[in-house]
């Protein structure tokens, strides 16, 4: 299905003043949909009255710092580019042996784990919540055996919040590797927490580029999210919350927050969702999703050829 997207006003001034030849090489990254049933918020925060419904999902959202070289000042899930130490082949690993995801993503199989470590990292740093459970501990489908976020979780491992904030930063200041955090908590990440979603490549225009695997997650009952900004560590985000979909792409059509296309295609899959089972059960077609600059030079924009998908959202 071909899509029409506005384009970025920093794309627009590139395309305008020309691009050199060839294009950026993508730089290869994760992005994780953090998603939650929307009930377990109805009445308990901003937006939400005591007569909410409760239907549908609600999903953790950062709004990027307008500074920012990439996407500056835009809403988006937590994410960013693998980091070489994300390729360590010893992280303590649980779920669905690497050769099986190997086969899932049509990577090799390394490649397949680095990309994977490279999710669960950036939404602990971005996100505080943490896929990964207590090494040997029985794994269950909700991930109720998931290390706990800013107190005491499964185990005991949770950390309070000051020492949790310190080992986010560290993460993002990549003075330490996820598998290197993993082994000295005792902890093993939880692979089969993570469904991939879509794959999206920046438009060759761009000065900075990224092939993007996006993956749902469900937050696990012992975790919680919660933003850190600048006076815990240095973050690429200045705000982070919970929002249901719909609220989100009401506020774009607004003009209250910005969105990429792969974002709000996301998002709109996920308002389209009656339930988090829905969702979870959901066979999604994996696909590269190259957007293209067309249009008249008083009328550029955006074109997206999208995958169809075995199991539309919404649709049973």
């Amino acid at each position: 299905m071909l899509r029409r997207f506005p384009i970025a006003p920093d794309l627009r001034a590139r395309v305008e003043r020309g691009v050199p030849v060839p294009p950026a090489e993508p730089v290869t990254a994760a992005t994780v949909m953090l998603v939650r049933e929307a009930a377990t918020a109805a009445g308990s925060r901003p937006g939400l009255g005591a007569d909410a419904s409760g239907d549908g999902v609600e999903v953790w959202l950062l709004r990027r710092a307008d500074g920012l070289p990439s996407a500056p000042g835009v809403t988006a899930f937590p994410g960013g580019g693998l980091d070489e130490r994300d390729a360590d082949p010893d992280v303590p690993w649980r779920g669905a042996p690497v050769e099986g995801w190997g086969r899932r993503l049509g990577l090799a199989d390394e490649d397949a784990a680095a990309l994977l470590c490279a999710a669960v990292r950036e939404t602990y740093e971005e996100s505080g919540v943490l896929l990964a459970e207590v090494a040997g501990a029985q794994p269950d489908a909700a991930g109720s055996g998931v290390v706990g976020s800013g107190a005491a979780g499964s185990g005991g491992v949770g950390l309070p919040a000051g020492r949790e904030d310190a080992e986010r930063a560290a993460l993002a200041r990549r003075e330490v590797a996820l598998s290197e955090l993993l082994r000295r908590r005792g902890l093993a990440l939880r692979s089969d927490l993570l469904r991939p979603w879509a794959r999206w490549t920046t438009p060759e225009p761009a000065e900075r580029r990224h092939d993007t695997w996006f993956f749902l997650a469900a937050v696990p009952s012992a975790a919680r999210a919660r933003h850190v900004g600048e006076d815990g560590h240095a973050s690429e985000a200045v705000e982070g919350r919970w929002w249901r979909p719909s609220e989100v792409l009401d506020a774009e059509a607004r003009g209250q927050v910005r969105l990429l296309p792969p974002t709000r295609v996301a998002l709109e899959e996920l308002a389209a969702a009656p339930d988090l089972a829905a969702l979870l059960g959901t066979r999604r077609s994996l696909a590269a999703v190259l957007p293209r600059v067309a249009g008249a030079p008083d009328d550029l924009h955006l074109l997206a050829d999208l995958p169809e998908h075995p199991d539309p959202v919404g649709s049973v």
